[in-house]
Order: C-alpha cells, then sequence, then structure tokens
C-alpha cells in the first residue's frame, strides 16, 4: 500500500536534503569527520558538523547491498531482508521492567528475566529474530552489554541484536561473537547492532564510533532516529519524518564511507511524545503514520527497512494493547517493511510482559495472513465448484474445502479464542497466554552450545572486564 504520491516522495526528498545540505548535522565525532572531509563534504572541524551534498548521499546509497543475511547462531534460523522473502519479525527492546499479567505486580529486570524472555522467544516459532528486551539490573555494568549478548546467545539459536555503547568494547565483543558462530562475522554475521542517532541531527560519538568499528568487523548495522513529534522532533508527522530520514541518511553516508558495502537497515525508531510528560507513544496512529512515510521513502532510496510496531501504551495486557498493536504492526506491513519489531513491550516500550509475547504472535501471525500474496486467478476463484454446488448448496464436501483448508486460506490463532463460548467458561485470554508462556520457558531447549565455547566466551568477558577501571 502506498501512502505518499511521487510528488510526494519528491518533496520530502527535497525537504531532507535541504536539512543536509543547509543545516548540516552535528557527527561529534573527528573520525567520522575526517572521513567525511575526504570525501568532499563541507566539514567544520571546532563544532564537529558536517553538511552532505546530494552527490555524496547518492554515491553512498549505491553500495548498500540489497540482500542482507541475518544468520542464527543455529543456521535453521538464517533470515535474509529482501523482496523474494517473508517479512522478518524480530522481538523489540529494551525494557526496563517485568510485568506479572496476573497480578500486576511489575518489577527491574533481572538476569534471570532475561534467560526466561529469552527462553520463551526461542520456543515462539513466529519470532525470527531477538533482541534482549530486558536489561538486567543486576548485571555488571562494566560488562552488561557483553553479558547480555552471552545470555541472548546461549539460551537461543536465533539470530541476536542489541546496541554496542563504546569502541573499546568492540574487539571483546567480536571475539566473543565470534566464537558462538565458529566463524567470522562476515561469514555468519549472528548479531546485528542498533545505531540509535541523537535527535535531532547528531551522533552519539561513542555509539556511532563502535558502529564504524563493528562494521569494518562484518556485523549489520540497523539505524534507528528517534526524533518524538513534539520534542526532539517537530510538531507534524511531516516534520518529524524529514528529521528521521536527515539522520538516517547522514549515517548511510558514515558508515559505507567507514566501511563500503556494509550491511545497513533503515530503523523506523521515531514516534510521538505524550504533551504532558514527555514519554514514549509507541501505539499512537501518529506512530503508524511515521513508519509508513519513512518506510516508503528509505525504499524510495533502495534501503531495506525494519518497522516499529505491535508495541503498546497501555500498561496491562488489554483491548488498547491489542488494537495499537495491529493498527501500527500493518501500516508497516502495508508500507512495505522487510523487518518489523514486535513482541511483549507494555507501557511505552518500559516494561516486558511474557503473555503479551504470546498474543502478539497471534498478532503476527494475522498481519503475516493479511499481506500474504495469494495469487487472482481461476485456481482460487473455484467457479466449477461454484457451478456445482449451485444456488442454495453448501461447500463442506467439496475436495477444494479441504484442500484450501490444509494449505493455510483460513488462517488459525494459537490463543485467541475462537472454540464456542464454553470452551472458555471461567478463563480468560491473558491467563491462558501467561500459562502457555510459562509452559514454554519450562519446556523449551536452544541448540546447544559446546562446553569449550561457554569457557572461552566467559574468558572474554573476564578479559575486558579486567582493562574496566
Amino acid at each position: 500500500m502506498r501512502y505518499l504520491t511521487d510528488e510526494d516522495r519528491q518533496f520530502v526528498h527535497e525537504q531532507t536534503m535541504r536539512v543536509l545540505e543547509e543545516i548540516g548535522i552535528a557527527f561529534n565525532s573527528d573520525k567520522a569527520i575526517d572521513l567525511l572531509e575526504q570525501a568532499g563534504a563541507e566539514v567544520d572541524r571546532e563544532t564537529l558538523r558536517a553538511k552532505l551534498p546530494w552527490e555524496l548521499v547518492e554515491r553512498c546509497l549505491k553500495t548498500v547491498p540489497k540482500r542482507i543475511l541475518l544468520a542464527g547462531r543455529d543456521p535453521r534460523h538464517d533470515r535474509y531482508l529482501d523482496d523474494d522473502e517473508p517479512i522478518v519479525f524480530s522481538t523489540d527492546g529494551t525494557g526496563t521492567y517485568m510485568y506479572d499479567d496476573v497480578t500486576g505486580r511489575r518489577w527491574e529486570g533481572t538476569q534471570n528475566d532475561l534467560r526466561d524472555v529469552i527462553r520463551l522467544f526461542e520456543g515462539l516459532d513466529e519470532i525470527d529474530m531477538n533482541w534482549c528486551s530486558i536489561c538486567p539490573r543486576d548485571a555488571d555494568p562494566a560488562t552488561s552489554g557483553l553479558r547480555m549478548a552471552a545470555i541472548g546467545l546461549t539460551e537461543s539459536g536465533k539470530h541476536l541484536q542489541d546496541e554496542v555503547r563504546r569502541p573499546e568494547q568492540v574487539p571483546a565483543f567480536v571475539e566473543m561473537l565470534e566464537t558462538f558462530a565458529g566463524a567470522s562475522l562476515h561469514e555468519r554475521p549472528i548479531y546485528s547492532v542498533t545505531n540509535c542517532t541523537i535527535a535531532p541531527l547528531q551522533h552519539d560519538k561513542e555509539m556511532t564510533e563502535a558502529g564504524m568499528e563493528l562494521a569494518r568487523a562484518g556485523v549489520p548495522i540497523f539505524v534507528l532516529p528517534m526524533p518524538l513529534m513534539g520534542t526532539t522532533g517537530p510538531m507534524t508527522v511531516l516534520g518529524t519524518c524529514i528529521v528521521n530520514m536527515a539522520e538516517l541518511l547522514s549515517a548511510v553516508v558514515l558508515f559505507q564511507l567507514s566501511q563500503p558495502g556494509c550491511a545497513l537497515v533503515s530503523g523506523v525508531g521515531s514516534a510521538a511524545a505524550e504533551m504532558r510528560s514527555g514519554l514514549y507513544l509507541c501505539g499512537a496512529p501518529e506512530v503508524g503514520l511515521i513508519n509508513m512515510v519513512c518506510i516508503e521513502m528509505s525504499r524510495f532510496y533502495g534501503l531495506r527497512t525494519m518497522g516499529s510496531a505491535v508495541s503498546t501504551d497501555a500498561k496491562a495486557c488489554n483491548l488498547q494493547a491489542g488494537a495499537e498493536g495491529m493498527m501500527t504492526g500493518l501500516a508497516s506491513a502495508l508500507a512495505g517493511a522487510e523487518c518489523i519489531l514486535a513482541f511483549g513491550l507494555l507501557d511505552g516500550a518500559q516494561a516486558v510482559s511474557l503473555a503479551k509475547t504470546v498474543l502478539d504472535c497471534d498478532t503476527v501471525g494475522a498481519i503475516r495472513r493479511f499481506v500474504r500474496d495469494d495469487p487472482i486467478d481461476a485456481s482460487t476463484a473455484l467457479f466449477d465448484d461454484i457451478r456445482d454446488v449451485g444456488i442454495g448448496g453448501h461447500y463442506l464436501a467439496a475436495k477444494s474445502t479441504r484442500q484450501f483448508l490444509h494449505k493455510g486460506e483460513l488462517w488459525s490463532p494459537k490463543v485467541w479464542q475462537r472454540a464456542p463460548f464454553e470452551a472458555y467458561a471461567g478463563r480468560s485470554l491473558v491467563a491462558d497466554a501467561a500459562a502457555r508462556a510459562r509452559e514454554i520457558i519450562a519446556s523449551n531447549a536452544a541448540t546447544p552450545v559446546a562446553d569449550d565455547v561457554l569457557v572461552e566466551v566467559e574468558k572474554v568477558i573476564a578479559s575486558y572486564r579486567a582493562t574496566v577501571v
């Protein structure tokens, strides 16, 4: 589905380039400014800012690969971002709290919570790749990023994504990841990194320099601008999208200059601010519109895209959570995103709900069915059946009814309630989902990691910890 006309896209492109050429971007890094100056950008070394001409942006866009491998630790979970591949659905991150769907209690997440969450992700087929959705507050702050990645890759064989915040952490990350992969990350990129620009129109020095080093090591980069409409973005959907696209294209230029041909994905982290509190809103209708515009513009530039969707501002698993999740999920899917963030987050992405993670799998299943490209021809028109049944008959005995039912013509949820009323007497959908989550966590086991690999991973983390003052 297209939201923008050809004229609209050209207008957004022109306004985005006005931002890059007339206002510029603060890169806040001497290393970045060196690369940009060598490439012909107009730079200000005192302020570490640069203005980027279209010729430079266009040149860098041409080196971004069109097919991107997101390898799993277990090759069975390899996924590709490509026009010919199904949408890849990823978990979202990173929450601060765990939420108990039965009691309503909320607490700061722990390493054990993270293990449970990742085990749940591993056991749900609808989840293609993982983000460490809870930040464990009991982890050593000096090594928490490494520890989260180690837990994520030990408890699941799926591709993992997270953040690396400081360049000095990169050698330890690369050594640990290649230990898990048993190969170079250029060959088996089992981990991708999120690079968050700082709205409006800035890059974080430490995270960006870490991203430059990771790109050289073969790690795919998901650029995630996050201007919030009304605070760090203008108070219109379009204005916020223009800031998003300017920050995105500035990152494309920097990472492609740093490592031409590096895997790079346009993530849409832009959203809206709740104007009384300043809170991040991830379920507002404006978020769906922002995703549609930014995904369409990213495809206009030839980039693979990741939409932010299916999360909610609701404080519990309820009608609001389901409605917001489906609205934003369909918006991203219909706009053509190759990857979509989903699963389990409540309260403006602050809290993780196990029940919502399970219920979101049905949301994702319904979205996949909705956007599936079914043939429009005689094979699905079933005219012969219509003729044979005629007026006043039924299709229960038709061979095609059985065939198409088994082929998935009628999508079936795993938890949503479709059976007769009596089947659910005294039960709630949320309680059923929470119980299913606990069953999966208790019974699920990822593809085992060899003991010698785990020993080596612990050595890497300990060695890095010894260097931190």
